[in-house]
């Protein structure tokens, strides 16, 4: 809808706008106002998109900026007024008073009246009209035509006058040309709107000034910045805010100035000053400015945005499974490590779970909400590693791009970055590597420009350091470096009754994810995994884990399944016993314990995390048969000494018997071994009188039926807990 202000010009005119108005098509697009015109009539407080007047009132509007259609005086109507005040009584000159845009060219008349002198008194201030009108008469005129206010002077002076009238097609073409000025109008203010919107929402101060230095316009974040300042800066110099910006070289001379520091009243201010570009010289100039610490603010928060999807550690303490006693005394050096800044030094062989020690130590820092960056150093030659860690400007080298890239380093700041396979570095970076070490800066390839940086460094190796140190491979000033602090991850191997329990856990998750079923291994297949020292220690289980599952289409796994799943168990097991197969009896040393390391201890939460969501319980799974191993079963040396391994090899199953697995994590998290131990190859907590259910409803009524937090209390997947409640009738 488009509001209309129709200035009749005089009271005769009103009612043909109204009939005007009536018969247009567009009218329900229209509201209208009609105002009786006057002499000096008031028009600063107009409430409409666009007014139409005539004569003075149409000029002075104009003038002042207000959107305005003019009521055109046409050569028919000026022609039409002439012949009407000749029609009466025989003028021979008369005379033309009124607005410049009425009466302006009107004595062109002349030509159709050649009988008839026409003067033209064509003015722009409506407050001299009755001095113009007097002139007029002693000039002789006998007659005047002009608009309303002229015929109100001249019949006060009773001076013969005729009013020019405009007719509807001159009252249609206004109205129509009014809608397209409003349009424009609107266009045009929703368009500066949207401007004005865009610089006072912008974090940067953004000034206008003319060719002189007069600041013309400051949005609203000029103010937030420059507080003191409590008066409007429109009319201030820029010289008083900046003096040392040369606007004069900036406006006559076209200088740019980009991203130069200065300063007001010692506040640093990132300054941009350029002139207006356009035909017109020396137009003025545009200058913008940013506190400098929201600069760097801003650019922390950039990193972090950014970057934050792609750079985070996924992993915590909570998330790492362990028994033993060994990987007790790791979890805790490393939460100790977590709580410092200082470089940590992981050594381990692959798949001892470095990355993940790493992760647990960031998200348990106080940099845990910042990034973490992972970068392999193996696996990237010298020239790109050297790009990845510190970055490049463009062109720096061939294929580079031509924006350049900030370096992992960057990336990282205020966080954590993790050297992956650090003793593959070359000695060339490791020199520049122990330069970030030291200085906490970085140097682009290709820049000279140095950019500071707060990391902190966790390494990883599966390689012996000082060893490299010894034969020149190494530099020994970066070990001393990265080695502040050290964790050594032990094989698996070496890690006592985890094995099984992983197993367990491995299984058990492998089964909800596969949908498969298996429970029990064959007493040779049992056998054959518990002599097998897993040399890819943790990642080749889990890999076992899950072929078997896929693998076994039973709910029981038998020798050859084994030997699918994991085909150098044969060999192990050959190289192991001096040429005996896999379903050897077991061995049995001087003392009588078996030389066979435990299938699994009772189910306590230990050692290696998958994820999340692969957090599952190992309490014991029914199914237990005289000649068969159940998953995750205990496998203990019965008090009593010698006896030959296959004889031991009973693997007591049932869901509440003191040899079952107990699911209850919460309790055992990191307890150390009970003292009731079976052989000095076994060391096998023993739980006695576990009663699950009953620990399914405490943990229940614990967490007020919430099964996610009870689940995890008990150290299961929530699926798992509610096949139990199922189970025993809790759901």
């Amino acid at each position: 809808m488009i509001k209309i202000v129709f200035f009749a010009p005089y009271p005769e005119m009103i009612p043909i706008i109204k009939q005007v108005f009536e018969d247009r098509p567009d009218k329900d697009e229209l509201e209208y106002e009609i105002i009786q015109d006057f002499f000096n009539n008031p028009i600063d407080f107009i409430n409409a998109d666009v007014a139409i007047a005539r004569g003075f009132t149409a000029h002075t509007m104009q003038s002042k900026g207000i959107v305005c259609a003019e009521l055109k005086v046409s050569g028919y109507d000026v022609l039409a007024a002439i012949q009407k005040c000749i029609k009466n009584r025989s003028h021979r000159r008369i005379g033309l008073v009124g607005a410049f845009n009425m009466v302006y060219g009107a004595e062109q008349a002349s030509i159709i009246y050649p009988d008839i002198e026409i003067l033209t008194y064509p003015l722009v201030d409506e407050t001299r009209l009755e001095e113009y009108v007097l002139k007029a008469a002693q000039d002789g005129c006998t007659a005047l035509i002009g608009g309303y206010t002229t015929t109100l002077i001249a019949g006060k002076h009773g001076i013969p006058c005729v009013m020019i009238e405009t007719g509807r097609d001159s009252v249609n073409n206004a109205i129509a040309e009014a809608r397209q000025v409003a349009e424009i109008s609107i266009r045009e203010k929703t368009r500066s709107n949207e401007i004005a919107n865009i610089m006072n929402y912008s974090f940067q101060g953004i000034i206008s000034a003319d060719s002189r230095g007069v600041i013309a316009y400051a949005n609203t974040h000029c103010h937030t910045l420059l507080r003191d300042i409590n008066t409007s800066l429109i009319g201030l110099w820029i010289k008083d805010i900046f003096p040392d910006i040369p606007v004069s070289e900036v406006v006559e001379n076209g200088k740019k100035i980009l991203n130069e520091l200065h300063f007001y009243k010692n506040h640093p201010f990132l300054i941009n000053c350029v002139p207006f570009e356009g035909d017109r010289k020396n137009a003025g100039c545009v200058l913008t400015f940013q506190n400098t610490r929201q600069i760097q603010y801003q650019e922390g928060k950039i990193r972090q945005r950014m970057h934050s999807a792609n750079h985070a550690a996924r992993y915590s303490f909570s998330d790492i499974l362990y028994s033993s006693r060994i990987m007790k005394t790791i979890v805790q050096d490393a939460e100790n490590f977590s709580y410092v800044d200082s470089n940590v030094l992981i050594c381990g062989a692959t798949g001892t779970g470095k990355e993940l020690f790493a992760q647990s130590i960031h998200n348990s820092s106080s940099r845990k909400n910042n990034p973490f960056v992972t970068v392999n150093c193996s696996a990237l030659s010298d020239t790109m590693l050297e790009a990845e860690l510190f970055g490049y400007v463009g062109g720096a080298f061939s294929g580079a791009s031509k924006s350049g890239r900030m370096g992992y380093f960057e990336l990282a700041h205020t966080g954590t970055i993790f050297l992956d396979e650090v003793g593959d570095i070359s000695p060339r970076l490791q020199g520049r590597l122990l330069r970030v070490l030291q200085e906490k800066e970085v140097m682009r390839v290709g820049s000279d420009n140095v950019i500071p940086v707060d990391v902190r460094i966790i390494a990883a190796t599966n390689k012996n350091l000082r060893r490299a140190v010894a034969a020149g491979e190494f530099r020994q000033d970066l070990l001393y470096r990265l080695d502040v602090l050290e964790l050594d991850l032990p094989m698996l191997k070496d890690r006592d009754s985890d094995v099984g329990m992983l197993m367990h856990h491995f299984i058990d998750f492998e089964n909800e994810r596969h949908g498969s079923g298996l429970k029990n291994f064959t007493k040779q297949a049992g056998l054959a995994l518990a002599s097998y020292t897993w040399p890819g220690n943790v990642r080749e289980l889990r890999n076992f884990c899950e072929r078997i599952c896929i693998l076994c289409k039973s709910d029981t796994a038998g020798i050859n399944d084994v030997k699918r799943a994991l085909p150098d168990i044969e060999n192990a097991s050959a190289r192991r016993f001096g040429g005996a197969s896999a379903d050897a009896p077991a061995a049995v040393n001087a003392e009588g314990s078996s030389i066979y390391r435990s299938f699994e201890s009772d189910r306590v939460p230990g050692a290696y995390a998958v994820s999340a969501e692969g957090k599952t319980s190992g309490n014991a799974l029914p199914g237990y048969a005289a000649d068969n191993v159940s998953v995750g079963a205990s496998w203990q040396l019965p008090a009593g000494g010698a006896r030959r391994a296959a004889e031991a090899a009973a693997y007591a199953y049932s869901g509440t018997s003191a040899s079952a697995g107990t699911g209850n994590d919460a309790a055992l998290r990191g307890s150390a071994e009970p003292e009731d131990t079976y052989g000095s190859a076994f060391n096998i907590p023993r739980i006695e009188g576990y009663d699950e259910r009953t620990e399914i409803i405490k943990a229940l009524s614990l967490y007020r039926n919430n099964r996610k937090k009870a689940a995890e209390h008990l150290g299961m997947h929530p699926s798992t807990l509610w096949r139990k409640m199922k189970k025993y009738g809790l759901s």
